[in-house]
């Protein structure tokens, strides 16, 4: 069976932005690649959609009142409530009150994990979503609760032969490791105690994040790490994903119709730096096997 879904993440709608704050994020424009999205999605004719995080300009760098802030929550809701196919969430590190650093408005509206949440989404296939700001609102951490959760869901998966697909909102491995830096730069803290639980859980066949807006799609040991950019600026755009029964990732990559916003956009940064965001064209579109999804299916 092959299964078909949409990853989409750090949309960070922003009601009354008058400036666009760190490239290539283009805030004063969220509110048209949020719209364009849902069209877009559409017509893909998906199973589910995956959102991995930073939905709105909460905490963290952006002081959003608390009044705007649930404002831009009422609104990516009902946005997204146009979406055909079931979509799943998991928070990021700009969803809470900037104000508060409370989660309660975005929960009370989106269902999110507590934790960490299994889903059926596909015959054989499961979501494992993962709340990463459980303990801290801004930063994100790989905590003891989440290990333990995450090892309980393996071995559900295990019993009943399914796959696990893990959904978190930051990086699990480092992009490119310049001298002097720590290994984990960029990660989700206690990245390395996630490594090595996700070594030991080989149900999980793949993880999707967002968080750092760059395009990677990676095989790291024998699980797929699939990284994707931003949705309001360059290359504007999320992922359609296909998994096959011989066990290989595909990716697409959609750019939205907003031809203005992507070109200014682009112009904030060099070429260089662009091409970072995008990644390479196999980081876009690109095929890889997943090696545990392909034993769990037999093919």
């Amino acid at each position: 069976m092959t299964i078909r879904f949409v990853v989409m993440t750090d949309s960070h709608y922003h009601p009354t932005a008058i400036r666009d704050w760190g490239a290539p994020k283009m805030l004063t424009q969220s509110g048209e690649a949020l719209e364009t999205s849902v069209p877009a999605v559409n017509a893909l004719d998906a199973d589910f959609i995956i959102h991995g995080g930073d939905l709105v300009c909460g905490g963290g760098s952006f002081d959003l009142p608390t009044d705007e802030y649930e404002h831009s929550i009422r609104h990516v809701a009902e946005t997204y409530g146009r979406l055909q196919a079931p979509i799943h969430y998991v928070p990021g590190n700009h969803d809470c009150d900037a104000q508060t650093g409370s989660f309660d408005s975005l929960f009370s509206t989106f269902t999110m994990p507590q934790i960490l949440d299994v889903v059926d989404v596909a015959p054989g296939v499961r979501l494992a979503l993962a709340n990463l700001y459980h303990r801290d609102p801004v930063t994100g951490h790989w905590t003891q609760e989440l290990d333990e959760a995450l090892r309980v869901a393996d071995l559900a998966a295990k019993k009943d032969g399914a796959a696990l697909l893990l959904v978190l909102h930051e990086w699990i491995a480092p992009g490119h490791v310049r001298p002097g830096d720590d290994y984990d730069t960029g990660c989700v803290v206690h990245a390395d105690r996630l490594r090595a639980t996700l070594v030991e859980c080989s149900s999980v066949v793949a993880t999707f994040s967002g968080h750092r807006h760059v395009n990677r799609l990676r095989l790291w040991r024998d699980i797929v790490l699939v990284d994707t950019a931003c949705l309001v600026g360059h290359p504007l755009g999320f992922r359609e994903i296909t998994l096959d029964d011989d066990g290989f990732l595909q990716s697409r990559f959609h750019v939205l119709d907003c031809p203005q916003l992507l070109a200014s956009s682009r112009a904030r940064c060099s070429n260089e730096m662009n091409q970072h965001y995008a990644g390479e064209e196999l980081d876009r579109n690109g095929v890889v096997l997943a090696p545990r999804y392909q034993q769990i299916t037999g093919g």
